[in-house]
Order: structure tokens, then sequence, then C-alpha cells
């Protein structure tokens, strides 16, 4: 590495910037240079490669100087430079400062607080004093420790992507200051590294009191390929920052323990620590730590005098958080799904995206209930691809949400809304339908079918129970999503409506031109994509989060009616919302 001076450029050594900024680079490195004076040096190999990177003494107030350096990203001055503390990290400010390698936090992480009109000079002056000293407008977020020791753990030559270890916000050891946790894991050896996965189910004291224990559910494959492991931890003031220094400073706290032999896998040790951080804007709370050493039996041994011996390979396992405070923490508002459960009639392009956006969003159990299996062809807008070729809809989607959301219980029902009763009299709807309604706390009609709509309407109605129900106009320039209120308007009342002109019908409304029918499929089907009817899947969703958050509001049947078309071309999706009363032509309240 070769630094040289700002007098000492040569003509053609070029940031890649200063092709779209001409003239840039002089005055950027001018502006720095009158507070820098001599102390400015330039990477000569890196501006070789078009990337300006310098370093410098910068003058602060106290009559110090700061030993920094800066990195011109190649979309400069479109975005900031990236700007780093020189020195021992040990003495890095333990805000606003990564202690990996030093970068600071000048600005939030919002693009829009650069000026394209400022220098890095006019940065510095504003906001460097701000960032060492942890004055002036503070970005409102917490910085917590795990954020960095998971930011460096590949740089450990084990490491592989998609390691952690899965713990809970809730927990809390109080004053104990060590004891012993049980863990469960699966582990993957892939050539000389590993891919650990892991949760602790349950901490305890020296004394062997329970602290804690795991309650959130796990993922079905940690649950079938789990060993249990019990591991030291202990409490640690502050560890060295996690750097490559740091860290072998760091390994002077760890207490390993746990030896444990796996059949057909490495053998394992683990040093638990925690510690004290910053786990969101001036909220404090504990931080785990899970260094690993994995290698074969023999490594872990001690090896006798006069003979070579190997040590065991380390790496950090990233630490997750799993609690059931932690899913759903970044969007309190669908908090009102978890303990709910919703029942969806059909599994089709609309019905199957509704299932998976409720089980995103935390609702604990779910009834899907349809007869069709999955073809190839249903790939080009049915949410999940080939993996579900040949299942029956409704067991694919049990499979898929109960694999990525594990805290949902999915209920599948294969079972033809309408089908005549078996001879034995089981399997019909008399003895299908009421469990479903007795249940659910509102009810999904995803079917596009107008005589079972009504049908589950007035099952709803009985039941004492909210529909939504929901279609695409054949064509697919529009849609509606109803939502019907058990003592308002159902759907016969809006047929009524419509023959009335007291609601507009949604566009595209009786056009069939764009039918088809696929070779093997026994119907003609709509030619819709799957980024139309998601307008339809989302405001189902949104309409049953207003619903089960404010109940009390739903007093009447409303009409949600979708524009895609204006009948020449395509346009923006827009919404109407129209009241939707009981007709007295329909008597359904009567």
């Amino acid at each position: 590495m070769t630094w040289i001076g700002y007098g000492d450029l040569k003509t053609g050594m070029l940031p890649h910037w200063e092709h779209t900024c001409v003239g840039r680079l002089d005055f950027e490195l001018r502006d720095l240079a009158f507070f820098a004076r001599d102390s400015l040096r330039i990477d000569e190999d890196q501006l070789k490669q078009g990337v300006l990177s310098i370093k410098f003494e910068w003058p602060l107030a106290s009559g110090e100087v700061c030993q920094l350096r800066a990195v011109f990203p190649d979309s400069y001055p479109f975005v900031r430079p990236q700007v780093a503390l020189r020195g021992n990290p040990e003495t890095f400010p333990h805000k606003h400062c990564s202690p990996t390698d030093g970068n600071l936090c000048l600005l939030g992480r919002d693009t829009g607080l650069w000026s394209i009109e400022w220098t890095l000079a006019k940065l510095l002056e504003k906001q460097l004093a701000n960032a060492l000293n942890g004055t002036g407008m503070e970005d409102p977020q917490g910085e917590p420790m795990e954020f960095w020791w998971n930011a460096f753990a590949p740089a450990f030559d084990g490491y592989v992507d998609g390691s952690f270890m899965l713990i809970d916000t809730a927990w809390n050891v109080g004053a104990e200051t060590e004891g012993t946790l049980r863990a469960s894991y699966s582990l993957q050896k892939m050539d000389d590294k590993i891919r650990f996965q892991g949760v602790v189910e349950e901490i305890k004291a020296k004394d062997g009191s329970v602290l804690a224990a795991r309650k959130f559910p796990l993922p079905p494959g940690l649950q079938l390929k789990k060993v249990t492991g019990i591991f030291p931890w202990r409490r640690v003031g502050r560890f060295a920052p996690p750097s490559p220094e740091g860290w072998r400073k760091a390994q002077g706290q760890l207490t390993f323990g746990g030896h444990v032999i796996n059949s057909g896998s490495p053998a394992i040790s683990m040093s638990v620590t925690v510690q004290s951080t910053e786990l969101s804007h001036r909220v404090d709370g504990d931080t785990w730590l899970f260094p690993l050493r994995y290698g074969p039996a023999k490594s872990f041994r001690a090896v006798k005098q006069g003979q070579r011996g190997t040590s065991p390979s380390m790496i950090i396992v990233p630490t997750l958080r799993a609690g059931a405070t932690d899913i759903g923490a970044r969007v309190p508002s669908v908090g009102i799904l978890k303990d709910k459960v919703i029942a969806i009639f059909g599994m089709g392009a609309i019905g199957a995206p509704v299932a998976i956006e409720f089980a995103r969003n935390g609702c604990s159990h779910l009834t899907v209930i349809d007869h069709d299996i999955v073809e190839p062809g249903n790939s080009i807008r049915w949410p999940l691809g080939a993996t579900a070729w040949g299942m029956r809809k409704t067991t694919a989607v049990k499979h898929h949400v109960e694999s990525e959301y594990p805290s949902v219980e999915v209920e599948a029902i294969h079972h033809t809304v309408g089908i005549a009763t078996a001879a034995d009299g089981n399997g019909g709807d008399h003895s299908v339908l009421p469990p479903i309604f007795g249940k659910a706390d509102i009810v999904i009609d995803a079917t596009a079918s107008s005589g079972i709509s009504r049908l589950l309407a007035d099952h709803c109605k009985s039941a004492g129970k909210p529909m939504i129900s929901l279609f695409g106009t054949l064509s697919l320039k529009g849609g509606v999503v109803a939502a019907y209120q058990p003592k308002s308007g159902c759907p016969t009342c809006r047929e009524f409506a419509y023959a009335k002109g007291l609601i507009e019908k949604a566009p595209g409304s009786g056009e069939i031109s764009a039918l088809n029918q696929p070779a093997g499929c026994a119907e003609l089907t709509f030619t819709g994509a799957s980024f139309d009817l998601h307008e339809l899947s989302l405001e189902a969703v949104r309409l049953t989060v207003d619903i089960l958050s404010q109940p009390a509001e739903f007093k009447e049947s409303l009409v949600h009616t979708l524009t895609l078309h204006d009948g020449i071309k395509r346009v923006p999706p827009s919404w109407r919302v129209d009241g939707l009363p009981p007709m007295k032509e329909c008597g359904c309240n009567q």
C-alpha cells in the first residue's frame, strides 16, 4: 500500500465518480486539506482502481487531533463517504462507532440526511464532535452489542451461513452470575466447516434453580434433528470490541465446557457469556455470546509430551431472538391476530396468499378448506412453486406455513363444499361445516363462487360471525372485497344493491372473453395475474385486522370495490368503499 500527498496526484488517477461529477475530486481534497493540512494521505493503489481512500488528522476543539480514514463509495456524492477512526479499538466511543472497524455513525441511516452539496470536510465540521462526545441530536436507536458480534462471526474460517442460536428477550437471569444451560441443536459438517443451528432450552443458576426456559415453538427442521448438550454460562462486564485483536483479548474471559461427542459429527464445546447491552434506544438488557469449539474428539484431548496434536477449530454462533415478544415486535398493530382462529374457504390464487399473510402476521390458528390439488400450471399465480406440485392445496399450505412460521397451527380440511353427503352419512357439509364456524373468529370466503358465498354467509349469520368475501372479475379489470356483518347486508343484498344502482359493480363484471381452458383442465379459467390478485388478498387481510381490532366499529356490511382498468387501459389500483345495509327484497335479517 502506497500513500501519497495531495500534491503528488498523477494525471489520470481518478475515482469512478469523478467522471460523473467532473472537478469534484479537486474541490473535495482542497476543502479537506484546509483542515487536515500535511497529514492528508491518499492510497495510491486504491486510486488506481478508481477508489478514493484517504487517511488524515482532524483538529478537535480541545486542541487534540483525531486520526481518521475515509473511503468514498463509487456512487459519491449521491451517498455519503464512510468515515472511520484509526487507532486502538478499545479507545473507540461505545456509541455511534462500530467496534469492529471503527466506522462512525455521523448521520442516521436515512440516506436523505446526507446533502449532495456537502463535502467530507463539511460533514466532519457538523457531526464529528457529536459522534465522539454523544452530543447533538441523537438518532433514536439502540446499539446492541450482539449486532457487532454477529457481524464479526463470518470472519472465522469455520463459519457457515445459516448458523444461529435462538434466545428469548424475555429471559432474565437477575443477579445470578453463573450456571449452566441446556441447548438443543443440529450440526451439519460441510468439509472443514460446520453449520450450527441451536436453541437455548433452559437456563439454570449455579445452585441448579431454573432461571428461564424456552416457551417459543421451534422450526420443524430443528425440532426433528436436534441433539442436546449442557454448557456453562457466566456473566462478564464488557468484552473487548469484536475485532481480531479484541477477540484475542476476549478469549481470556471464556470458560469452555459441555464437551459433547456427536456420532458422525465433530465434537463440540461451548463457552456461553451474558453481558449487559443497550437492546433498544435507552433500554438495557442482556445479550448472549456463543463461542464454539469443534473438531475431532482427539483434538480436545491433552497432547502427551513429545507427540504432535491438533487443536479444535473456533467459530462464534450468531445470536438470534425468537421469543414471543420478539416475533411480531416490528408490527405491533397485528398483535390482535395472535389468539384468533381464522377459517379460509378456497386455497386458490387469492385464498392461499391470504392464509400465508395471516401466518406471517402472527395468527395462531388457521383452518384452510379446499378440494383441489396443485398443478404445475397453477404456479404462475399460486404462491408456492414446484415443491408443491401434486399436493393437495390445503396440505401444501399447511406444510409451508408450519415450516416457516412455527408458532402457527394450520388445520387442513380437504373438502368440497356443496358435495352430496356420502352413503354412510359422513363427510357432508352438515358434519364438516358447523365445527369450523363454531371455532372461527372470522371467516374468509375466497371461493369466488356466488352460491358458496351465500351458503357461507348464511352459516356466519347463524353463528354471529363476520365474513369477508373476495373475488376478481373474470377479466380481472377489477374485483370486490366485501365484509359482511352478521346483522347487516349479505351477498344476496349486494346483488340487489347492484340491480337498484345503489352500488356500482367492479370493472369487467360479466365479461367472459378473457376465459380460456388450459390443456388438462376440466373448466375455463380466468387469465389474470398474481400481481393483480394480490391487491384483493392484501385488502382482505387489512380489512380483517381492522374488524378484529375494533369489532364495535363494524356495524354495517361494507363493499370494497377495486378498479384496475378504466375501460381503455390499465390504471393504478384504486378502491371505493360503499356501505351495504340489509335489502328488504332479500329479507335475510327478518
